[in-house]
């Protein structure tokens, strides 16, 4: 178990990353935490509560830089709340912490075998961007990345910044826009697992005011340099840390290490 300022430096510097990056904050967070012995139906509402004030606070400074598409904010959180609903009652109230563990884990190391493959020219060129917003194919994506997020805490930001630059949103707007959507989508799972379990304080606060730290900081980052769709090689490398994650949560929870 980790003290509180390490939990809060640690929470900064994933919300650098996750706002640098456009995702990560969650999905790197919630296997570490699994590795550092805490159990994932307290680690997935801590990191809703710390992604709901950290999306709403964040989302206030992107809003101030005009980098948020309301349309798609509105179009994505009518899947992103059935997602999001659905897998928190998987978790909160279905699975037992093993399989849990095991699918926070598989999780991670999809996301970062995706953010591996995203910093690549070619994936990028298989994909050309929408010229006007759908509802439909918003409300798909909503749906996936909150099932996603309900369920490990992370997975939303990788899958849903890349989604709306392939549906026609701009670099800045997709991160900004997913900031937005992702905070509201996050306080409904954070009610979700109040009613199912309870949120544990001495996790969740020092993870939620790291993040709400960061984020004046990394809104201006992402302002400033107008995240393109390709990561640079440090988002290869955070894809790497990711799948590494991902595969040493799920050998600790076969009993492997």
């Amino acid at each position: 178990m980790l003290e509180f300022i390490s939990l809060l430096l640690l929470a900064f510097f994933m919300e650098m990353v996750d706002n640098g990056l456009g995702g990560g904050f969650g999905t790197i967070l919630s296997p570490l935490l699994v590795i550092f012995g805490y159990d994932p139906k307290a680690i997935v509402p801590s990191i809703l509560l710390s992604e709901t004030v950290s999306g709403l606070w964040g989302g206030g400074w992107h809003i101030k830089f005009k980098n948020v598409n309301f349309k798609a904010v509105g179009f994505t959180l009518l899947g992103s709340l059935f997602g999001m609903t659905g897998a928190t009652y998987l978790i909160g109230s279905v699975l037992p912490n093993t399989v849990a563990k095991q699918y926070i884990s598989i999780i991670a190391m999809m996301m970062g075998i995706f953010v591996i493959l995203r910093s690549f020219n070619f994936i990028s060129k298989l994909f050309k961007p929408a010229e006007k917003l759908s509802p439909a194919k918003f409300s798909v994506l909503g749906f996936a990345v909150g099932f996603n997020k309900g369920g490990t805490g992370g997975g939303y930001g990788p899958v849903s910044v890349s989604g709306y630059m392939v549906l026609g949103l701009s670099a800045a707007s997709a991160v900004g826009t997913t900031t937005v959507a992702e905070g509201i989508a996050c306080a409904l799972g954070v009610v979700l697992y109040v009613q199912m379990t309870s949120i544990v304080l001495s996790l969740a606060m020092p993870i939620t005011i790291g993040a709400f730290i960061a984020d004046p900081f990394s809104a201006w980052v992402n302002n400033t340099l107008k995240i393109k769709l390709n990561p640079p090689f440090h988002g290869r490398l955070v894809g790497v840390a990711m799948t590494g994650l991902g595969v040493v949560t799920l050998l600790k929870s076969f009993g492997a290490l």
